[in-house]
């Protein structure tokens, strides 16, 4: 199965599946209590799998050695609320966002109303009389939403119980604590463990969820309600079982990539907690000694983890590192191998090296927008304090040393990153001219993304949320990113799952060669497609971008499009921009943005003859162009502009673009385009006299050249192949 695909599936399979109507949900009675019959087997459980032989359980022991349940129930409540053996969570941050606690109690007084959120969804539900049911998918209820899977899946991963937490830390108002203990009873009675790995949309029980709720949210509630007089000896005991249920279940269904490790991290967690469980010292070991594993096999050596998602990175970085972390606060370090975290250094590294001015990452495959500092803050410089770099980064330049490199290209993700400084206002460029990636995957290949003079606006929206709609379809096919597109068609690249790790199109087999060139004048690289594109996954053509950077302000990109047969074929550059406020010259056909106070950005097409250019806004038919397709804003998507430069004709064609930044309130230099007789070259003529003369000739290269008014040559470049 693939545990990272996703597509569209027929309302009728995922009600089959589990998925609850408004009107099934009226008309039957939510379980939110178990029997008391049923409330014996779950203690009989626990006790059972107690390891009775540890003298502190003594006293269990001896009540459950007779079977006197009440007795032996009573007795290990009391060891649970009192015991000191097991310590956990860090010490309060005294750097926590202000408002937090704000916002902590506004999450409480909804949980206690019984109105939740799907994770990081914004749409809340509030169940009627506060009866949850945890099958229950509010998107395929709420008018104008694509149905999302996530809803249910990640009101299951219960991250509203670290703000009731919080809450009832601060104000030990006991409502919190009902809230609480009425949602463990019921997702108990509602979710018994299954007896299989439940991974298919409805079920409470993905494997995922199951690792996400033992590294976090469960075990931070034991730890802050097991004191509270709202928590009966009983629900304490019924709640144990039900760690004890996740670690078995994750002990004996598991996934791989950044599931694995959420999947083991959790398995860690539940033996971390409940050390009294004789399973709980081999969940520890299995869940550690994998991860350790993992580290080395998921990031590759420059640092990318195998998936390519700049959102998943840090799933599978968290997540290792989450073991590390609970073997500290409970005292169990020395159970991890010595070297657990080394490998994931380089993971950080290559955080570091793709950073973008505005210090959040680049969304590349399946992203939403991290800040960085605020990561390495609480990840890179905890577990490496020995980085300077890293701390430099934690610090947004503050402490630490700059790091030592400024463009640089990452020969196993494919990413060449052109920047021209380490300031929020200089420019960047990212060319992503690597595999697929493993999971999560985005068709776009040779798509470049710009940050001019600090600001996003080439941008990638990072694929939006998972929900089964075609914008979904759209935001990870190469017609929404900046990639080129062939009769129409767009990439497919088809990945082989039966044996991913050695699928050139997924994951880089060994060094990519980049054809990278870096110094103090420019930057260049160049990478290939030749797949297949549409449906069908035909091969009209091969495509060739080769990027340059003229240092410190002129990226230029060529695009040479070979076919495979005589035919005449229409290959259109797609631009999309993050904003509306855009002028197209008539005659330069040169599109600027324009939004004031703002850096911008000028895409100048330089072989214009038989180019047709258009911009597009907020299209939906008929087809789509021109938005933002977010993750869990809302709106879910916001009007952009997609720039479209189309050439049609037989033979080998050029498309020759310069992407010119910006300052703020600086308009276009542009004042005229002359392209050369031999069509594989411009002079660009500036409002204040330079000229720039460029050339892409031969199989490989680009060259620039500016002249003063004058006719003295300042700047050069020439980048081409090795």
């Amino acid at each position: 199965m693939k545990f990272f695909a996703y597509g569209c599936v027929a309302l009728g399979m995922l009600l089959s599946a589990g998925f609850r109507t408004s009107a099934q949900t009226q008309e039957m009675k939510i379980a939110q209590e178990l029997s008391p019959a049923e409330v014996s087997q779950h203690e009989a459980a626990v006790l059972d799998a107690l390891d009775l032989t540890r003298p502190e359980l003594t006293a269990v022991a001896t009540a459950w050695k007779t079977k006197d349940a009440a007795k032996a129930e009573k007795a290990l409540a009391a060891y649970f609320r009192n015991r000191s053996s097991v310590q956990w969570g860090p010490d309060a941050d005294p750097d926590e966002p202000a408002g937090s606690a704000k916002h902590d109690r506004a999450v409480a007084e909804d949980a206690v109303a019984g109105k939740l959120q799907g994770g990081g969804n914004p749409l809340a539900h509030a169940f009627p009389n506060g009866d949850i049911d945890w099958h229950y998918n509010a998107t395929y209820h709420e008018q104008d939403m694509a149905p999302d899977d996530e809803w249910q899946w990640q009101l299951n991963r219960m991250s509203y119980w670290e703000n009731l937490d919080r809450a009832y830390k601060a104000t030990h108002d006991e409502r919190y604590a009902q809230a609480f203990v009425r949602e463990m009873r019921s997702w108990v009675a509602q979710c018994p463990v299954p007896d299989h790995a439940a991974n298919k949309p409805g079920s409470t029980w993905r494997t995922i969820e199951a690792g996400i709720r033992m590294g976090g949210p469960w075990p931070g509630a034991f730890f802050v309600f097991h004191h509270s007089p709202s928590m009966t000896d009983a629900d304490l005991i019924l709640f144990a079982d039900a760690f004890l249920d996740h670690g078995r279940y994750l002990r004996k269904n598991y996934t791989r990539l950044n599931w694995f490790t959420m999947e083991m991290s959790g398995l860690y967690a539940a033996g971390a907690a409940f050390p009294e469980f004789k399973e709980a010292a081999e969940w520890r070991s299995f869940g550690a000694n994998n991860l350790a594993e993992e580290a080395r096999k998921q990031f590759l050596s420059d640092g990318a983890q195998a998936e390519l998602s700049t959102g998943y990175q840090n799933v599978a970085l968290g997540n290792i590192l989450k073991i590390a972390q609970i073997a500290r606060w409970t005292g169990r370090t020395s159970e991890l191998p010595a070297d657990y975290s080394v490998p994931l250094e380089k993971g950080y590294e290559f955080q570091m090296a793709i950073m973008a001015p505005d210090r959040f990452n680049p969304k590349l495959n399946d992203a939403g927008a991290v800040y960085l500092p605020t990561l390495f803050k609480h990840m890179a410089v905890e577990n490496f304090p020995k980085r300077n770099d890293f701390k430099w980064v934690a610090t947004d330049g503050a402490e630490g040393a700059q790091p030592n490199f400024t463009s640089v290209f990452l020969n196993r993700a494919g990413h060449a990153v052109m920047r021209s400084g380490w300031t929020r206002k200089d420019n960047y460029l990212l060319f992503r001219l690597g595999p697929l990636g493993m999971g999560h995957q985005h068709q776009d290949k040779l798509q470049v993304i710009v940050w001019p003079f600090g600001r996003e606006l080439l941008f990638d929206s990072g694929g939006g949320s998972y929900e089964h709609s075609k914008w979904r379809d759209w935001a990870i096919a190469s017609f929404s990113h900046n990639c080129v597109i062939v009769d129409g068609m767009a990439q497919t690249r088809v990945p082989d799952w039966k044996d991913p790790w050695h699928d050139a199109a997924m994951i880089s087999q060994g060094p990519i060669d980049g054809h990278w060139e870096t110094n103090s004048a420019f930057d260049f690289a160049s990478g290939e497609y030749k797949d297949g594109y549409g449906p069908e996954h035909v091969r009209p053509a091969t495509q060739q971008r080769d990027v340059l950077f003229l240092k410190p302000d002129l990226y230029i990109v060529a695009d040479r499009m070979r076919p495979n047969d005589s035919d005449s074929h229409a290959y259109q550059a797609r631009w999309h921009l993050l904003t509306t406020q855009t002028r197209l010259d008539p005659v330069t056909h040169v599109l600027e943005t324009t939004d004031a106070d703002k850096a911008n950005l000028a895409v100048v097409p330089l072989l214009s003859s038989g180019l047709e250019v258009t911009a597009v806004s907020a299209q939906e038919d008929p087809e789509i162009l021109g938005w933002n397709i977010r993750v869990y804003d809302l709106p879910r998507r916001v009007p952009a502009t997609t720039l479209l430069h189309t050439r049609t004709g037989a033979g080998p064609q050029l498309l020759l673009t310069l992407i010119l930044p910006l300052r703020p309130g600086q308009a276009s230099p542009v004042a005229a385009v002359a392209p050369g007789e031999d069509g594989t070259s411009a002079t660009v003529t500036f409002t204040d006299g330079r000229k720039f003369l460029i050339s892409s000739p031969g199989e490989r290269g680009i060259s620039v050249k500016e002249m003063l008014p004058d006719g003295r040559a300042v700047r050069s470049a020439a980048g081409s192949s090795k």
